[in-house]
């Protein structure tokens, strides 16, 4: 039988002392009482209490004392705490806050807020009993590979390889599965990040334009060339081009790129003399490249010149174990730069996580826990906070939707869980393309590809 919590009473006024004593202990509560902060650190240390109930104003050692030196000496072992303060001094409140108080009070107290606050006090602990992991101070976070499992561990092994060579460099995955954080990880161990980086997405720029863009061009060599551009390829120097979406790319442009990575030289638009390029090139798609070929939509030569070294990126599904350090990673993120104060997730949260099949990769796991932190009423991510957020992504229902996966035993095609998904997420996004797209984690180009290949209409 589990003992009864026990609490520490930490006050210089008698009565409250008395008052707070008695009502706890008929509420079934083990209580402990101290007059001051010094008898009160004597206490914690002795008794070691589940929750310390403190006033502000003491002598000797007042409730911020001795918070401070809880949090100085216990650090995360400290109890949890609340604090009592005047009617109206907020100052103090948020100094305690700030100290690690679980949460406040403010004279007078009546009996009923004192029960509802411990309540959720001994919630919280029996989740914080629960929790997979607990995060650190957040701050500015650089984009990285993270993740430990044998395929993850394989690409760390293709990137160390690429270290002292400017070898092209083709990587395939799935949307969302973290193809660009791979080639910017390339890029750091080639150049320890001081080469410039340039990132062009193939599908965002108009076809009459990305020629100009990439290679630059002379003044007056078409209309609105009012002055001359060295386009990306020159402006990257010894860094990287990473060329996202490559099969995008236009066939005239296809055959120019075949020479640049050729030769090592390019002609800007409307130049009669070539430029050097002395960078290196990582291109990035989502689409079976040999499949592409085999269509006639891109070009067989170009295709074994991109395919030097290739990086094929898992999606998540293929290394669920790695989920384990995604989420306290994101949640760093998360604290960082939506300012929530998210300090850990539950081990049924992260199983419940691993349940969910993860169309959208990565970029997807990403979005729910930015979108569960924001939610999130306590500072515990919960199987409850996680799955309302699964369900919410998939319209509701189970987190994968029937329908989406094929029954136990049957065994279906990638390509066509795919497009089971793809309609889903159009339908439940009364077949907004933008929003689709959004969901996906995909370009409208893109989108539009997958919807004429899998056949995909509007209701009507």
């Amino acid at each position: 039988m589990k003992k009864p919590w026990k609490i520490l009473i930490v006050d210089d006024d008698p009565s409250i002392r008395r008052s707070f004593e008695k009502f706890l202990r008929s509420e079934g509560y083990a209580v402990v009482t101290a007059r001051d902060g010094i008898e009160g650190w004597e206490a914690v240390t002795a008794e070691h209490p589940d929750v310390v109930l403190m006033d502000i104003n003491m002598p000797r050692m007042n409730g911020l004392e001795l918070l401070e030196k809880m949090r100085g000496t216990l650090g995360d072992a400290m109890p949890l705490c609340i604090t009592i303060t005047a009617y109206g001094d907020l100052a103090a409140a948020v100094k305690a806050t700030q100290l690690g108080s679980y949460d406040f009070l403010t004279k007078p107290i009546p009996l009923e807020k004192l029960r509802l606050t411990l309540q959720r006090s001994f919630e919280k602990i029996r989740m914080s009993e629960t929790v997979a992991f607990l995060v650190g101070a957040a701050g500015p976070l650089e984009e990285e590979i993270v993740g430990r499992s044998p395929a993850m561990v394989e690409i760390y092994k293709q990137i160390a390889g690429l270290a002292t060579n400017k070898a092209m460099v083709l990587i395939s995955g799935e949307s969302g599965c973290g193809k660009e954080v791979v080639a910017r990880a390339i890029h750091r161990t080639m150049t320890g990040g001081a080469a410039p980086w340039i990132a062009v997405n193939c599908a965002a720029l108009p076809e009459n334009l990305i020629e100009s863009e990439l290679m630059g061009h002379v003044k007056g060599s078409f209309t609105g060339a009012e002055k001359a551009s060295e386009g990306k390829l020159g402006m990257v120097g010894d860094g990287t081009l990473l060329l996202d979406e490559i099969t995008e790319i236009p066939p005239v442009l296809q055959a120019k790129l075949l020479r640049l990575l050729q030769e090592r030289e390019y002609f800007p638009v409307g130049a009669v003399t070539p430029r050097a390029f002395t960078g290196r090139i990582i291109a990035v798609t989502n689409r079976d490249l040999e499949a592409e070929v085999r269509a006639g939509r891109f070009r067989e030569d170009l295709y074994y010149r991109l395919n030097v070294v290739h990086l094929r990126i898992p999606p998540l599904r293929e290394h669920l174990e790695d989920i384990d350090l995604l989420v306290p990673h994101f949640v760093r993120k998360t604290n960082f730069q939506m300012h929530t104060r998210i300090e850990g997730v539950t081990r049924e949260g992260i199983a419940v996580l691993k349940e969910y099949p993860w169309p959208g990769n990565i970029r997807e796991l990403e979005n729910l826990i930015v979108k569960a932190a924001i939610a999130s009423k306590d500072r515990i991510l919960t199987r409850d906070t996680l799955d309302a957020e699964l369900r919410g992504m998939t319209g509701g229902g189970a987190p994968c939707p029937d329908g989406i996966l094929p029954p136990a035993g049957e065994l279906v095609p990638l390509k066509e869980i795919e497009r089971r998904y793809i309609d889903l997420v159009y339908r439940a996004s009364h077949y907004h393309k933008g929003n689709t797209a959004s969901t996906l984690g995909i370009t409208r180009p893109t989108l539009d590809k997958k919807l004429e290949e899998y056949g995909i209409t509007k209701d009507v």
